[in-house]
């Protein structure tokens, strides 16, 4: 898969760096996609020579940025469709439970804003709540940047320490793959745990 993606973007010379951006913002958009595979690539080609860091720093962060912005969008349009209809669904989602997103992104919102770019999977969901809590549009994005920014720096030099090794990338990949699903995956079950107990609790006295 690694090589074949190299092979890709190397093929496509001064194109690749736009590889590297659209694979950035399709993270957000389709989280499933191995965006982060394509930004470690990103860190090779530089030690390469084949892109000089500066221009992949920033293409992999706009590209980062613009698909929190598109999330952000249709979180929005979603508030606004519950505004007008409150009494119908939409992807599932009903009234009530846009009601506890956004309580939910009043509390913490800019601290997940600033987390997002290291939360695979889920990243993308956090902007569509930011939008639909109706956060201002400036900040969410600025939290974004900065957490872009952070995440592409982290990515690009784990790239860069791999010296162009494609193998020793691939292996980078999968390690760093599975300890971002497992501290997502303890933040969940934190989570339910917490809200199991919550409902557990006796009920006061009155």
């Amino acid at each position: 898969m690694v090589e074949f993606i190299d092979q890709l973007i190397t093929s496509l010379g001064p194109l690749g760096l736009l590889v590297l951006g659209v694979a950035a913002a399709l993270e957000y958009i389709v989280p499933p996609f191995p965006g982060d595979t394509i930004t470690l690539l990103g860190g090779v080609y530089a030690v390469r020579g084949t892109q000089p860091w500066p221009l992949v720093f920033l293409v992999v962060t706009a590209g980062s940025v613009l698909g929190a912005a598109i999330n952000y969008w249709v979180g929005h349009w979603l508030a606004k469709r519950f505004d007008a209809h409150p009494g119908k669904s939409y992807f599932g989602i009903t009234h009530a439970r846009l009601e506890q997103v956004q309580a939910r992104m009043r509390r913490n919102g800019p601290w997940l804003l600033l987390a997002n770019r290291f939360l695979p999977g889920i990243r993308g969901l956090i902007f569509v709540a930011a939008g639909a809590a109706q956060m201002p549009r400036f900040n969410a994005m600025l939290l974004g940047t900065l957490s872009a920014m952070a995440h592409t720096g982290l990515v690009l030099a784990l790239g860069a320490a791999v010296g162009g090794n494609l193998e020793r990338l691939a292996a980078l990949v999968t390690r760093y793959q599975y300890a971002v699903v497992g501290l997502v995956v303890v933040g969940v079950v934190g989570v339910l745990v917490r809200m199991l107990a919550r409902k557990r609790a006796p009920a006061p006295e009155p």
